[in-house]
């Protein structure tokens, strides 16, 4: 059975779904992957990946939505379900949690990466999480400024990307 956590229009691909992540959402965790541009997956990873392999896929995959929480965005392009957006967060302890976020770039500037980032919001709000944590690089403006939107602090710099803290409501 699928979980729908939300649904909206965003032309022109018409209605997103939001779901959990699967075990059966490897395959399309990679394609994802390989319709990002090279700045999108540098942003994501914080290095050139040129591709994601079945086996980190297959890892991202296997969330249990305690621990390891993670939402997709989902379009029906040419009569497929496909995954347009990935959220997700780890837990690292002391109620914290890790949160990365990937948008394929046609679909990113529409506000798909602000839906998902309060989905997991609530989420770890649920969860008892305290703060999620975004290691983001300097120079993607797109994340510093949703990260900014939802009050996050930068907390952190190790001389490569600013670690912020974004405070989760109880």
């Amino acid at each position: 059975m699928t979980v729908t956590l939300g649904s909206f229009t965003c032309l022109p691909h018409g209605t997103l779904q939001i779901r959990p992540v699967t075990s059966t959402d490897a395959g399309g965790l990679v394609e994802l992957h390989s319709r990002c541009s090279e700045q999108a997956q540098y942003f994501r990873f914080h290095a050139a990946k040129p591709r994601l392999r079945a086996a980190e896929a297959g890892y991202l995959a296997a969330v249990d939505g305690r621990a390891r929480v993670a939402l997709a965005a989902t379009v029906v392009e040419d009569g497929a379900e496909r995954i347009v957006a990935d959220a997700r967060f780890d837990l690292v302890g002391d109620g914290d949690a890790e949160a990365a976020l990937l948008v394929r770039d046609d679909c990113a500037g529409q506000g798909l990466g602000s839906r998902l980032l309060g989905r997991l919001v609530e989420l770890a709000a649920d969860l008892g999480v305290r703060r999620l944590l975004l290691e983001i690089l300097p120079d993607n403006s797109a994340m510093l400024a949703l990260a900014g939107r939802f009050g996050a602090e930068p907390v952190a710099f190790d001389g490569r990307s600013v670690l912020y803290a974004l405070e989760v409501p109880s």
